[in-house]
């Protein structure tokens, strides 16, 4: 491959681009249809946003709606606003103008950095019957055409020409991300998660996943969501392997990836597998170069019999993964479990009566570790934890004699752990 192994020290997420430009300037970092980036280029990159944004008086406090489709651009957003020592919530592409409206709120962002579009949907649209909070101070847009005080991406980029950004203004205890959660049975959830909490996941994910410098790993993961951005792009990147992104699935732009950019990695959602397989221009040999990734080979139905694919069990308020296999482990233990748990992490299998299970009965899983969240916006300390400080997923599971957790199912009564279900 292009370039050497090198485990990357970092204290906060702010300080990972020009690390991995010091091991691997060279080498590609992201991609997508426009063209990719090298590492050198992520961390020129986002040092400019960052002087951007501290030009404009955004900092340490401030919080960045970044709305937009899965692209290099966005990696180097976001990486711009954790160097300026701001809170990056990513939005999700799918909201409806309802969660929209709900997560402003709830968010009380001092800038939206967005899109105009993604694939053939105006972002835009929904905006204009949103009742925008009065925290909002700037609207940044690649297109402001029709947006009113709208500013313009390269307009709001000139603030920061002829400056050099060498400023770390992030701390490891500082809210980093607020990811938020799905809104189907009720309000949005916007989960703080502290530089420190991704971080201590993003190592052991890297262990795992076996990647190597010069690697590409082709996503259909969203950034916006914890699978797309903690456990995904951020142990690519940090494994020095190319993230190659797709702005909006569909079959035809899986396939030009696959055979613009030959991965040597592959995570795609099931359905997507499936639809790629059955799509009548598929050629297996697109995927004979495909030795990593996340999901289960299973899927590919014989396609990637040599692959080592990774999967676990995650959530976002554990930062990412919670337990998850290794490349390294046996075809028998990755066909039937989620793996072992990660560093740090302490998992209790609880019975309904409050109690540890005996081992191997079912129960539910209750999880702490370095990835704990820092609890959820606007919602009590403490909120879902039990008097341990476990938090309660409501997932049912069972951890076999060798140490394995095995996700049962969603538990139909779910246990009350400090008066919330």
């Amino acid at each position: 491959m292009g370039g050497r192994r090198t485990r990357v020290a970092a204290a906060t997420l702010a300080e990972l681009p020009d690390a991995w430009a010091n091991a691997w300037p060279t080498l590609e970092a992201a991609a997508d249809r426009s063209g990719s980036v090298t590492f050198a280029e992520l961390a020129r990159g986002s040092a400019e946003w960052a002087a951007a944004l501290w030009r404009h008086g955004f900092g340490p406090g401030s919080r960045v709606v970044l709305w937009g489709a899965n692209s290099a651009t966005w990696l180097v957003r976001a990486f711009g606003v954790w160097r300026a020592g701001c809170t990056l919530v990513p939005l999700s592409t799918f909201v409806t103008g309802r969660e929209l409206q709900e997560i402003l709120g709830s968010a009380q962002p001092d800038l939206l950095l967005m899109d105009r579009r993604v694939g053939e949907k105006d972002l835009a649209a929904p905006l204009r019957d949103a009742v925008l909070p009065p925290s909002l101070q700037r609207i940044v847009v690649d297109d402001c055409t029709g947006m009113g005080d709208a500013q313009g991406a390269h307009e709001f980029l000139a603030a920061a020409r002829g400056s050099e950004w060498r400023e770390n203004l992030a701390r490891p205890e500082a809210v980093a991300a607020i990811l938020y959660t799905s809104g189907t049975t009720g309000l949005p959830k916007g989960v703080r998660l502290q530089h420190r909490a991704v971080l201590s996941t993003v190592g052991p994910t890297v262990v795992r996943g076996g990647l190597r410098p010069g690697d590409r790993v082709l996503s259909t993961l969203p950034l916006f969501w914890v699978a797309g951005l903690c456990i995904r792009a951020l142990p690519t990147l940090a494994s020095g392997a190319a993230l190659v992104l797709i702005d909006a699935f569909t079959v035809e732009k899986l396939l030009a990836a696959l055979r613009r950019w030959a991965p040597t990695g592959l995570h795609l959602r099931p359905p997507q597998v499936a639809a790629l397989l059955a799509h009548p221009d598929f050629d297996g040999r697109l995927l004979q170069g495909v030795r990593r990734g996340g999901g289960r080979k299973e899927w590919y139905r014989g396609h990637l019999d040599r692959a080592r694919l990774i999967t676990g069990y995650g959530m976002t308020e554990m930062s990412g993964y919670v337990a998850a296999l290794s490349w390294r482990d046996p075809d028998e233990v990755r066909a039937h479990s989620l793996g072992k748990l990660l560093p740090g992490v302490e998992v209790r299998i609880v019975g309904e009566d409050g109690q540890e299970c005996r081992p191997g009965d079912v129960g539910e899983i209750r999880v702490r570790g370095p990835g704990l969240f820092d609890g959820y916006e606007g919602q009590p300390p403490r909120t879902a934890l039990d008097s341990s400080g476990f938090f309660c997923t409501g997932d049912l599971g069972v951890i076999d004699s060798q140490g394995d957790l095995h996700f049962v199912g969603r538990s139909k009564d779910l246990l009350r752990c400090k008066g919330v279900n």
